[in-house]
């Protein structure tokens, strides 16, 4: 599924059924103003799955490298937000410290786990983050932010509410962390 089809179905939850239609490539009256909604809703987007990414479910990784002691950040395919494991090739886990430059492991070949920040995406692109429910969740977390831009809070309201239920579950199914928000 690709980031496009994620967008036509926020616009159909949003209830804007001419920016699903301009979405999914159909003419539409007035194209400036459903190319500057378009864009917003890829902004929503792109917001809501870097939440997700940094919050709930992060985007893991593995790599190897031959270290000498140390693995530079520089060196990665992607720059780590988290790092969860350092293993040995026999797949034994091993000490390390992050440092600002890096990580401090013992020298030889060793396999990094890791979290990463989603590129920002446009509508031709596909997903990082898991997307088994057919693009649900990140459709309704870009609706609910599109709704909140534009200032339709009630709208907002409701699809925030199925968004979270929705993050929820995904969190329970994939062993994410989801933590309820505390007001003080």
């Amino acid at each position: 599924m690709r980031v496009r089809e994620i967008l036509v179905l926020a616009a159909e939850l949003c209830g804007r059924r001419e920016l699903a239609d301009f979405l999914a490539g159909k003419t539409g009256a007035d194209a400036g103003a459903m190319e500057r909604e378009e864009e917003t809703l890829l902004r929503c987007y792109n917001l809501v799955e870097n939440e997700i990414a940094l919050d709930y479910l992060p985007i893991r990784t593995r790599e190897r490298f031959c270290s000498d002691g140390a693995v530079p950040y520089a060196a990665f395919a992607r720059r780590p937000v988290e790092i969860f494991a350092v293993r040995g090739l026999s797949g034994e886990k091993l000490a390390f410290t992050a440092v600002g430059e890096g990580l401090r492991v013992r020298a030889g070949a060793v396999e990094v786990e890791y979290s990463y920040r989603p590129s920002v995406k446009g509508v031709s692109d596909f997903p990082e983050t898991a997307c088994e429910d057919g693009g649900r969740l990140l459709a309704l977390g870009a609706a609910c932010e599109f709704m909140l831009m534009n200032g339709e809070l009630e709208t907002a309201a409701v699809l925030d509410k199925k968004y979270r239920d929705a993050l929820a579950c995904a969190c329970r199914e994939h062993g994410g962390r989801f933590r309820l928000r505390r007001w003080v």
